[in-house]
């Protein structure tokens, strides 16, 4: 679990979905591109015939690919010489959300365990590598948003936390989750700042995040800025 505050870090908060008869505040449009104006790609997302993302392919030539079978979902990184970098095995359970996953290839001996509330909104992760406890993510909910998250690292019994706010725009980047709806609800609204604090309660980063609309109050453009009002990452989404 990143610990590093950056735009995509929100996005993933913003952007967790539940296949499971979802709440209806929590609708909304489906991404089909995402452009990362920092990092310089777009990330286009195709679609299968019941509403899951079957690929994730960058205009860079890598791609994500994701095959879905029962309650299992294998999703894989390929990179530009088609060769399968990584791989990892999502288990769900009856709710057909994730409740452990595991890896394949060079992620082998790296798994995960997850837990929801009755949001559907992801509670607790615990990450594992060898079988070992090596962190431990605890979320903490209200109205329908991720107010902190507390990240535990069991080799040396430290706790890190991050404290976000909110706009009242409703969060349509995230409603979707861009087709991965096995990872459960994210947040209602977008996030507008991120504070992170170390073991010792100091803050080591502060984020702000801006917002555009487009005709259909859906968000088409993100972008972050650090404690001191540099900008650290944009997006732009389509629909």
């Amino acid at each position: 679990m990143k610990v590093f505050l950056s735009s995509a870090l929100i996005t993933s908060l913003l952007m967790l979905s539940s296949c499971s008869k979802p709440d209806t505040a929590f609708s909304g449009a489906k991404v089909i591109a995402n452009t990362n104006f920092v990092g310089g790609y777009i990330d286009t997302y195709i679609y299968n015939s019941d509403g899951n993302v079957g690929v994730i392919q960058r205009n860079l030539g890598s791609k994500v690919l994701f095959t879905y079978d029962g309650d299992s979902i294998l999703m894989q990184q390929i990179n530009t010489s088609s060769i399968i970098t990584s791989a990892t095995v999502y288990l769900l359970s009856g709710q057909k959300q994730a409740d452990s996953s595991y890896g394949q290839l060079q992620s082998l001996n790296n798994s995960a365990k997850y837990s929801y509330d009755s949001n559907h909104q992801l509670m607790q992760q615990k990450t594992y590598a060898f079988g070992n406890l090596t962190a431990v993510a605890d979320y903490s909910l209200g109205n329908k948003n991720i107010a902190s998250v507390a990240y535990s690292n069991p080799s040396n019994s430290t706790v890190t936390h991050t404290y976000y706010s909110y706009g009242s725009t409703t969060n349509t980047i995230g409603n979707q989750n861009f087709g991965k709806g096995f990872l459960g609800i994210g947040c209602l609204n977008v996030v507008a700042s991120a504070v992170q604090l170390n073991g010792n309660g100091d803050t080591t980063s502060v984020l702000t995040y801006r917002y555009h609309l487009d005709d259909n109050s859906n968000i088409d453009t993100m972008a972050s800025y650090d404690r001191y009002g540099h900008l650290v990452d944009s997006m732009a989404y389509t629909y």
